[in-house]
């Protein structure tokens, strides 16, 4: 078995993950200490952070629901990802 390290290969930020989730098409989602969240599809990275509206660099949790909408957690709040950005979900926000 081989180890790829992603972080030496400058394809990631930081070297501290928090949280791994697998979606529904296979992509693999990450947290990445104060630089939001990555998706990696098997051939590359995207990273979500504060510019596509992820107002938390810490993500301590990754979810899919059954309509296949992504929740994203932690110490800042919760978001949710509409296939483009993120928006803060908040109590009397919009999050359907």
């Amino acid at each position: 078995m081989t180890f790829t390290n992603y972080t030496a290969n400058d394809s990631i930020s930081n070297n501290e993950v928090c949280i791994i989730y697998e979606d529904k098409e296979g992509n693999i989602w990450f947290s990445s200490e104060d630089f939001g969240v990555y998706r990696y599809n098997g051939e590359s990275f995207t990273n979500y952070n504060q510019e596509q509206g992820l107002g938390i660099r810490a993500v301590q949790t990754i979810f899919e629901d059954k309509k296949g909408r992504f929740w994203v957690g932690g110490g800042g709040g919760l978001y949710r990802y509409n296939g483009k950005s993120f928006f803060n979900v908040t109590k009397n926000g919009p999050w359907k």
